[in-house]
């Protein structure tokens, strides 16, 4: 008797323009995404936090700024979704002086070997602090399934899995008592959240302040993420973080909604504008003083975390998926009348 022949599908190589026909609207806030950092992390052997979308350089952007979770160090992502060009190289080495970062990652469809040849010269001309990674997406299909995104890398510093897994290594070593402390803070947290807050329980603790718990929305130029935080005055707060060159433009739409919004909440929020830059929050704070070292009030502050973190996340996920980021771009685009 025969073997059943089992049935195999073609894997098949797709555009990116034909999931992402723009780059700074589709392509770069997908990336942005949490789970989308994770997948480009995990070809990197990185832990991935997202800290800006269109990050400001001068009179210039940059696509996607991040931060290596072990090292705390600053991430440049540069991306775009044709076949590598001068003007993104000339980008990539700009931002990354601007911003200060020292791992810097530069993704597109495809890579000229004279590209390529420059990010290998990069890692052996810099200090071993700096690490330049040239990254190839893909999109696959094995017939009419959906698109896979696949991220592979074409270059990338010598050792650089050693490298990484020492770096990580001596980072957890070398973590102060304020941060043994946040991180044991944040993870106890994390433990208890499986239940009353999903999204927060798949997250490593941070060893700082504050923790991220979800993004809210992403588009280009913005982005919502809901966050947990201690003062330095001594306060504790849930939030949502509003960020990108959008974000005072939905700040201002989201007052309009005030009552409604606090109606939903059930209590009275506190509106931030930030005016000294371009971000905005969007905050609710618990009752006196709270600070992080005092471990006998852990279970009462992480009681009031979970009853209200996940609270405001959703109560403001609503407005925020039915707002046009095209045209609230396009209206901030456009002159004031005279």
């Amino acid at each position: 008797m025969s073997a059943a022949v089992v049935p195999l599908g073609k894997l098949e190589t797709i555009s990116l323009l034909t999931a992402w026909p723009d780059e700074a609207r589709n392509f770069t806030p997908w990336l942005a995404e949490e789970e989308n950092l994770a997948l480009l992390g995990e070809a990197l052997g990185l832990q991935l936090e997202h800290e800006a979308t269109e990050k400001a350089v001068g009179p210039f952007a940059a696509d996607i700024l991040a931060k290596e979770v072990s090292t705390d160090r600053w991430v440049l992502i540069e991306n775009q979704i044709t076949r590598t060009d001068h003007t993104h190289l000339g980008q990539l080495l700009t931002y990354a002086a601007g911003l200060d970062a020292r791992t810097i990652i530069w993704i597109a469809e495809s890579f000229r070997e004279q590209h390529r040849a420059a990010i290998d010269f990069l890692n052996m001309a810099t200090r071993e602090e700096f690490s330049f990674f040239a990254v190839r997406v893909e999109l696959l299909r094995i017939g009419e399934s959906a698109f896979a995104p696949n991220f592979s890398i074409v270059a990338k510093p010598n050792n650089w899995s050693k490298e990484a897994q020492a770096a990580k290594q001596v980072a957890q070593d070398s973590l102060s008592p304020t941060q043994v402390t946040n991180r044991q803070f944040w993870a106890e947290l994390i433990a208890e959240a499986t239940v009353a807050y999903p999204a927060l329980a798949g997250r490593a603790p941070y060893k700082s302040s504050w923790q991220c718990a979800e993004r809210v929305r992403s588009a280009a130029n913005f982005y919502a993420e809901c966050n947990a935080a201690f003062t330095a005055s001594g306060q504790l707060r849930v939030e949502v973080y509003l960020g990108g060159t959008l974000a005072k433009t939905v700040f201002a739409v989201l007052s309009d909604q005030r009552l409604t919004i606090e109606s939903a909440f059930g209590a009275p929020l506190v509106w931030e504008e930030l005016p000294k830059g371009q971000d905005s929050r969007i905050a609710f704070y618990m009752p006196g003083i709270q600070k992080r070292d005092d471990k006998p009030n852990w279970p009462q502050q992480r009681a009031w975390l979970l009853a209200h973190w996940k609270k405001l996340a959703d109560v403001l996920r609503s407005p925020l998926n039915k707002l046009d980021f095209s045209a609230l771009a396009q209206a901030e685009d456009e002159p004031e009348a005279a």
